[in-house]
């Protein structure tokens, strides 16, 4: 509670409204190009809204024209509250992520929203994501690749809600701060 609460009756008080569960989630997607995030949040259940950087470069002419990326960003920001505002939704951000500076703008829209974080680590090796990457639809060149490798700074645990870490097989081999085990 961030310094916030003095006791157990204040965390108490604070807290009553979210004891019945109702209130929204966040599926925040963290990882390089390529390393599986879209193909792994396809596979969630309960998934009530999904906001893709990548989509809404599409829908302004071009995925990989780079060059309205603050616009993009705004765009994704302003998607991304109304699905949270809109009730206890599951939201997806579905984008690279790859800084806690990046991460950060898309968490303070769901802390405003007091919604649950999930990070979703989507791990690969160096190998792993330049096989993809040729295979892809929508390549990115390998120097973009090579870059976003280099500026991967992944999140820990405690820096959201909840951290998962998704392993090659696609599937949260590991996690922190979980609800229940049920929560996978």
């Amino acid at each position: 509670a961030a310094g916030h609460l003095a006791g157990a009756v204040a965390a108490v008080a604070a807290t009553w409204r979210l004891r019945s569960g109702a209130f929204p989630r966040l599926i925040h997607l963290v990882g390089p190009s390529g390393c599986g995030k879209t193909t792994f949040a396809a596979g969630l259940p309960g998934i009530d809204a999904r906001v893709s950087l990548d989509d809404l470069r599409s829908a302004r002419g071009s995925r990989s024209d780079q060059r309205a990326n603050a616009d993009v960003l705004r765009e994704g920001l302003r998607r991304l509250d109304s699905a949270l505002a809109a009730g206890p939704a599951t939201v997806v951000w579905d984008a690279t992520s790859l800084g806690r500076h990046q991460r950060s703008l898309v968490d303070a829209v769901a802390h405003r929203r007091d919604a649950l974080i999930t990070q979703v680590v989507v791990l690969a090796t160096d190998d792993e994501l330049t096989g993809r990457n040729a295979e892809r639809t929508h390549p990115v060149p390998p120097e973009v690749l090579a870059a976003q490798l280099r500026r991967f700074d992944p999140p820990y645990p405690g820096q959201a809600h909840r951290t998962w870490y998704v392993g090659a097989g696609g599937t949260v081999d590991d996690a922190d701060g979980t609800l229940d085990g049920s929560e996978r």
